[in-house]
This record gives structure tokens, sequence and C-alpha cells, in this order.
């Protein structure tokens, strides 16, 4: 396995990448955002690929923050390493996805770059097939939403229709997603 070099106070330590991105999917698992966080470097990007970016620890901050909302848990299987950059395959299950009717979300790829052993970019790119799920799936939600739910609504997402991105948007539309779905079920 790759290893690199970190200085740090204690001196120069080998760093194995694989080890850090292990490392990482146990503090994501663990939900403790501080401990998540300190793996990011101050420039740090995370990135679906087509679909949103976020740029800076900050930004970066805030969709850890809607993970922990939504219960998230990450696996990262089949991971190779190449100089500064891990590529893996990304599983993800959270209580959003299970909410519609997904119990496990394949990415069709997940590469980090570190830099002096801090995730600088995380890039992950989701399969065509549940961008159509997921999109039909919003197709018919947020209507209900917007009817049933205002109030929650107008908490949830910004003006032009962009969810807002954090815990509690996080736990909060799960049990949503659930009354709709219960609902829709019914109706079909």
């Amino acid at each position: 396995m790759l290893k690199i070099a970190y200085g740090g106070d204690m001196g120069i330590n080998p760093i194995n990448l694989i080890d850090l991105v292990e490392s990482f999917q146990e503090r994501v698992n663990q939900h403790n955002i501080e401990k998540i966080m300190a793996m990011f470097t101050e420039d740090a990007t995370f990135e679906i690929v087509g679909f949103s970016k976020f740029a800076g620890k900050q930004q970066v901050k805030i969709i850890f923050e809607y993970d922990i909302g939504v219960n998230t848990n990450l696996e990262f299987i089949n991971c190779k390493s190449e100089g500064n950059t891990v590529h893996c395959q990304l599983l993800e299950r959270n209580d959003r996805l299970d909410a519609i009717g997904i119990r496990e979300l394949k990415y069709s790829s997940c590469i980090l770059t570190f830099k002096d052993g801090l995730i600088q970019s995380f890039a992950a790119e989701i399969p065509p097939e549940f961008v159509e799920h997921n999109s039909k799936i919003l197709k018919k939600f947020i209507p209900w939403l917007t009817e049933n739910h205002p109030d929650d609504y107008a908490r949830m997402f910004m003006p032009d229709g962009r969810f807002i991105y954090n815990r509690e948007n996080g736990r909060d539309v799960v049990p949503l997603l659930r009354k709709w779905s219960e609902e829709h079920k019914t109706k079909e």
C-alpha cells in the first residue's frame, strides 16, 4: 500500500491513505462532526459530480451535518491508492434513502484526494438510475409537501426551490418522506 510522509508536531510519520479512508468512514458512521471535519483541509471540496459542489471546510461541513440528520452510514470498498488519491466504490445507507425505497446506494465512483494527510477533495458520482428514481420521487413529494406541510417546505427549501442542507432538515425530511410514501401507496 502507498504511504506518504506527513509532517506534524511529532515529526515525519508514514500515513497509509487507505487507512485514512477507513478512519474517515469510521468517523462518518459515528456521526461525530468534529472528528469528521478534522480530516479535511481548509480549502476542501465536496462534489456529487454533475449535481452539487461545496468549496471550503465550512461548506463541506453542511453536507456532513445533513448526513448526520439522515443517519448516514458509508462503506468504502475496493479502494486503490495512487499518488495522493484513493479511488473507491462507495456504498451509502441512510434513513432518507430507506424512506424512498432504496436500501443502499452504490455510487458509480468515489475519489478522495489528500494533502498533508487530510482530505482535500471528495468527489462521488451517482448512478443514472438513482438520479432518475430520485427525480420521480421529488416530482411527487414536493407538491405534496407544499400542499400538506407548507411551513416545513418554507423552512427546508429556498425561495428558488433548492433544498437547504443542514442537520435539522435532514432529520425532519425523513418522517415527511415516510408519511408521503405511506399516503402515496394507499392511493395507488
